[in-house]
């Protein structure tokens, strides 16, 4: 279980945080992997051990990767923002009546997918797959477009270039390089919408077939 990032881009991705982001954690996983997995940005537990799913969400996400047949060690698993981004939310204690605060996650904004595009634009450019799977909406449109929506397209299959963004056009452009990304939801929606989980089944079956007939 290796990063494929160099340190010199890993020290360019520190200098990106602001205020409201806090961590790096870079991809991980088989540098040789059967397929690679997109997520969208780590949590508070992820920013402590520097390992992508290790929250409660990781719990959800082994038990996908078990559905596909395949292990965390035969994969790579990345995001499309690698740091935290949180907001500072007031929360009242259920004993004490008492206020406090907290952060709490929050999808990563246009300008932080941005900041950090070269992280994932490298992995996905020196990784020797070209399959894909996003989870969530997030890594879906930083890699297809705003236009796409998980409830819309998941569970289909893309072929053709994906998107890496160029700092000299400022803007995102497609890839020279050709890949196949399945979009699903991400594994932890279950936790908030039970009428999906049928719909990843499915769409994790269709995954695994593809895995298989490509004799993985």
């Amino acid at each position: 279980m290796a990063s494929i990032l160099p340190p010199d881009l890993i020290k360019r991705g520190w200098q990106t945080l602001h205020d409201n982001v806090e961590g790096l954690v870079p991809g991980n996983g088989s540098l040789t992997p059967r397929f690679i997995l997109v997520g969208e940005a780590p949590g508070e537990t992820e920013v402590t051990t520097h390992k992508p799913f290790t929250g409660r969400a990781g719990v959800e996400l082994d038990k996908s990767l078990s559905a596909l047949g395949v292990t965390r060690e035969e994969v790579f698993i990345t995001s499309a923002y690698r740091s935290r981004p949180f907001r500072i939310v007031t929360k009242t204690a259920k004993r004490t009546g008492q206020t406090y605060q907290k952060k709490d996650n929050r999808p990563p904004t246009q300008h932080e997918l941005i900041s950090q595009a070269f992280l994932i634009d490298y992995e996905l450019a020196h990784l020797p797959t070209d399959l894909i799977l996003t989870i969530g909406n997030v890594g879906l449109k930083r890699l297809l477009g705003p236009k796409y929506r998980v409830g819309d397209v998941h569970g289909q299959f893309f072929s053709g270039p994906i998107r890496c963004y160029d700092y000299q056009q400022q803007k995102f452009v497609p890839t020279k390089r050709h890949y196949r990304v399945m979009p699903t939801f991400h594994p932890a929606a279950v936790f908030y919408n039970r009428k999906i989980e049928s719909d990843l089944t499915r769409d994790l079956a269709k995954f695994k077939q593809q895995l298989q007939s490509e004799g993985q």
